[in-house]
């Protein structure tokens, strides 16, 4: 009897123990995205020092939301977007955190993928929208960059609406489009750490935009 009794108390803790493991392997955590280039590759755009300074505060962002949502595993499966488009139904002790966090994060994830070293040029269905939302490409340009260029903010978008109207609009006007369900489909950083002469940067950019990620935002999404 007393074999018995610890064979199924010996069972019983090898249970509980596959119970935690199976669960703790099952927590999933947000990860930062892998950049396609190296540090060293936009040196004539953004050094080296700088893109990684900028990396870093990503990657802090990740960091920061993980251990925020660890005591609430409701939203352990949750990706970026997910996040920002469900705060209302978070706890309001974390929801101004989460917003926080998640917006740069994945402000910040669009940016470097919209980042290439190597030339690229703007897809037919990108040029498309364009035409219809900015009358033309170059319209479109020239708008962007005195949109960036008289603004204070740290972010300006070309974001997507849910009918599928392109739009401009910067970070003092929405923290994140994707928080309004809306599409990011190009973004730049405008920290003023970023440049000495901040329309040469808007001009540079230009030549930097990963265009095939561009396109790749719109058919993903609409």
């Amino acid at each position: 009897m007393k074999k018995l009794i610890l064979f199924l108390s010996i069972l019983l803790f090898c249970t509980t123990i596959d119970l935690s493991c199976t669960y703790a392997l099952s927590s999933a955590k947000l990860e930062a995205i892998k950049l396609d280039y190296s540090f060293c590759e936009l040196n004539q755009f953004i050094n080296e020092t700088q893109l990684k300074t900028m990396y870093d505060e990503y990657t802090s962002c990740i960091d920061n939301l993980n251990l925020i949502l660890e005591d609430n595993k409701e939203f352990k499966d949750a990706s970026l977007e997910d996040l920002l488009k469900n705060l209302d139904s978070m706890p309001e002790e974390i929801a101004l955190k989460v917003k926080l966090n998640a917006s740069y994060a994945i402000n910040f994830e669009y940016f470097f993928k919209n980042l290439s070293a190597r030339k690229t040029s703007p897809g037919e269905k990108f040029l498309k929208k364009i035409d219809k939302s900015f009358t033309c490409f170059n319209s479109f340009k020239r708008e962007f960059k005195s949109s960036a260029i008289n603004s204070n903010s740290d972010w300006i978008f070309l974001a997507c609406k849910p009918d599928g109207n392109l739009y401009l609009t910067t970070s003092d006007e929405i923290y994140c489009p994707i928080s309004f369900k809306h599409q990011i489909i190009l973004c730049l950083n405008l920290d003023k750490k970023l440049y000495s002469d901040k329309c040469e940067f808007v001009d540079k950019f230009f030549s930097f935009v990963n265009w095939d990620q561009v396109d790749k935002n719109i058919s993903e999404n609409y």
